[in-house]
């Protein structure tokens, strides 16, 4: 399975930049001029889809167990 990107995370999630800076306690432009941005970007992305993939199967858990 292929890790979603920056922008399909932000789309699926309705977050902006400003939301994403928010997160590291950075400003909007400390973000945006981070030399880290592509490595908190990628976290991000891979954490969505862990949990993502974990939601999915207790809810499918779930279902098996009325």
């Amino acid at each position: 399975m292929e890790i979603m990107t920056i922008n399909e995370l932000k789309k699926e999630l309705g977050l902006t930049n400003t939301d994403i800076a928010g997160f590291f306690d950075l400003s909007p432009i400390a973000y945006a001029n981070s030399s880290a941005k592509s490595r908190y970007e990628a976290a991000l992305c891979r954490f969505y889809e862990k949990v993502k993939k974990k939601l999915n199967v207790d809810e499918k858990s779930d279902l098996n167990n009325p």
